[in-house]
């Protein structure tokens, strides 16, 4: 590490900011490269290794000495894992069952060897299920079935015409558009009364059945409405949800050794997709009420089980019967986030994604069902795919020293533990991602407590002063885990005043005084959650201390900020907040400043 000007009250005056922030930026693009165990379970919002790294080496150097650590929200677990990979001890909680078990799981893997072991047995145990489920023709030769794609049917609710819901007129190319070639053009369309076609992706061109101009830009349920060709009716996707609809196999994608083909299904692979062999045993219970699962709710969707096809729940549950360790139940739980009737397809680059992609459920009328266990060409978040990850996280595991760590499911406030050096932490932000109920559906599958969790620091706009005062609560219980020479620190980041008055407000009452603060980049700007929304791409990490702390009176650390940056200078405004809590008036300028601040509106 290098370190940068003269060492103050805090931490990160240890730090190089700029060198940190690069390379954070380069890690963000692939995480799972620079930290594997991060597949071992999905988590929603993960910081990178190069800036959780290097503040436990600043508290190390402040401190002069390795402290013990603490992380209250350990969530995706970056930060255990740091604290690992130095083998220094680690005291580590979440509320959310899923992401307890999930760390758990993923820092007592077993050997690579074993888990490559595993994988093999658990196929040969698996393969007349896989068979049944998955084994096609392609040219009278034995192939795999790698994706079902469907579409909604749903009667119109003034006539009563039935059709099929596209949404796009351009359904998938038959090859990549990154790739070229002959068939760069070639697209399977959609025509508005819904006639599927090998067309041209290029223009607009007639449908070969019903003769209708068929544009290929053309999107055909803007803000989800629907319009009936028949009536001429307009409505929304959920009055048609209303009146029941089903799910029609359209196109499947099949492999064979190295070729690879999209068409429309044989009879018998409608068959093997929707037949009556499938009948699946469990009961995942219902979606309950909430702000991400309103849209599931809205379109039909009434239990988790609901979100999948029938193969692909049978195939799931028979997977799950023939494990037999956690380690192999994760990878196939980790699966179930493709539910075949939300994971969305990309036209342009043959793959499916999540059906919680961007941090939030997808509804779409053209879902995807991925073989679960996968083929060599094709498919995302696949059980083959998600082993061969586990093997990569098992050998970096193996390769760590020894590490006293602990994992709880516990609320952050009752996390047992003896006095710590160091609270290392990245809490939930505001309400920009609701873990818990994003986990129901993997919860649902794990066997998991399914319930609402109560205590969570995410804000609920129904009720903005339970998250100041859950904050409160958190933050009080913190201050006693610290031993005598003790400090908090976290990074946040957030575009809505509300945030940062809440969560000044919650440390300035706990006693807590700001002794340094510093701005790193923290997101890949180029992921597909993160382009072209209001998405931060730097974080504020923040450096505390109680009242009385022998550094709060000393030097405060300031980070020089780059001209012209709109973000930098919005977490820069509330950096200055934090260094004036417990010391002078803060809020009313703070609100000022960010509410009428350029990246507040951007």
């Amino acid at each position: 590490m290098r370190y940068r000007g003269p060492v103050s009250a805090s931490i990160l005056s240890h730090l190089d900011a700029q060198a940190i922030s690069e390379q954070a930026q380069r890690e963000s693009r692939n995480r799972e490269v620079h930290l594997p165990p991060v597949s071992v379970y999905r988590w929603w919002a993960r910081r990178t290794l190069a800036v959780t790294g290097a503040l436990l080496d600043a508290a190390a150097a402040h401190l002069g000495r390795v402290p013990r650590v603490m992380d209250p929200f350990a969530g995706g677990g970056v930060i255990p894992f740091a604290a690992v990979a130095r083998g220094w001890p680690v005291v580590a909680g979440d509320l959310n069952p899923w992401a307890a078990w999930g760390l758990e799981t993923a820092l007592s893997l077993p050997a690579p060897e074993a888990v490559q072991a595993n994988l093999a047995r658990l196929h040969r145990r698996a393969s007349q299920l896989l068979a049944a489920a998955y084994r096609t023709e392609l040219g009278g030769q034995p192939a795999q079935v790698a994706h079902t794609m469907r579409v909604a049917v749903a009667a119109c609710t003034g006539c009563g015409e039935v059709a099929r819901l596209f949404p796009h007129a351009l359904l998938t190319l038959l090859r990549r558009r990154d790739r070229g070639g002959q068939e760069a053009a070639r697209a399977w369309l959609a025509c508005p009364s819904g006639h599927l076609f090998l067309g041209d992706a290029s223009g607009v061109q007639p449908c070969p059945r019903c003769a209708r101009p068929t544009d290929p830009s053309a999107a055909y349920l803007p803000r989800r409405q629907v319009r009936c060709l028949s009536c001429g009716h307009s409505e929304r996707l959920e009055a048609r949800a209303g009146a029941g609809w089903r799910w029609e196999v359209v196109l499947i994608d099949r492999v064979q050794g190295g070729k690879r083909t999209i068409s429309p299904p044989t009879p018998a692979e409608i068959r093997q997709a929707d037949g009556p062999r499938w009948r699946p045993r469990r009961a995942l219970g219902p979606i309950p009420a909430g702000r991400e699962t309103r849209v599931l709710r809205r379109h039909g969707f009434r239990t988790w089980g609901a979100l999948y096809p029938r193969r692909q729940r049978v195939v799931l549950e028979g997977l799950l019967q023939l494990a037999e360790s956690d380690a192999e139940r994760a990878a196939i739980l980790g699966v179930t986030e493709m539910a075949g009737l939300l994971s969305r397809w990309d036209r342009y680059y043959l793959k499916s994604f999540e059906g919680m992609a961007g941090h939030r459920f997808n509804f779409t009328t053209l879902p995807v069902e991925p073989n679960v266990w996968g083929v060599a060409r094709a498919g995302r978040g696949t059980l083959r795919r998600r082993m061969r990850a586990m093997e990569k996280a098992a050998a970096w595991l193996a390769a760590q020293p020894a590490a006293d760590v602990s994992v709880s499911c516990a609320d952050a406030a009752d996390l047992s533990a003896e006095a710590v050096d160091l609270i290392l932490t990245d809490p939930p932000y505001f309400d920009d991602v609701q873990y818990d109920e994003l986990s129901w559906p993997l919860r649902a599958w794990a066997g998991l407590p399914a319930a609402p969790l109560a205590g969570q620091a995410v804000a609920d706009p129904s009720a903005p002063d339970d998250y100041a005062a859950t904050l409160r609560r958190i933050f009080a219980a913190l201050r006693g885990r610290l031993g005598p020479d003790g400090r908090l620190v976290f990074s946040y980041a957030n575009r809505a005043p509300a945030a940062w008055l809440a969560l000044l407000g919650a440390l300035e009452d706990t006693g807590f005084v700001g002794v340094g603060y510093a701005i790193v980049h923290s997101e890949n700007e180029q992921d597909h959650s993160k382009r072209g929304v209001r998405a931060h791409h730097n974080d504020l990490i923040l450096d505390l201390v109680p009242t009385g702390h022998p550094d709060a009176s000393e030097a405060l650390y300031r980070p020089t900020i780059q001209a012209g940056a709109v973000e930098q200078d919005f977490l820069r405004l509330a950096g200055e907040a934090v260094l004036r809590i417990g010391r002078q008036p803060w809020r009313v300028a703070l609100q000022q400043q960010l509410a009428g601040h350029a990246f507040t509106s951007l």
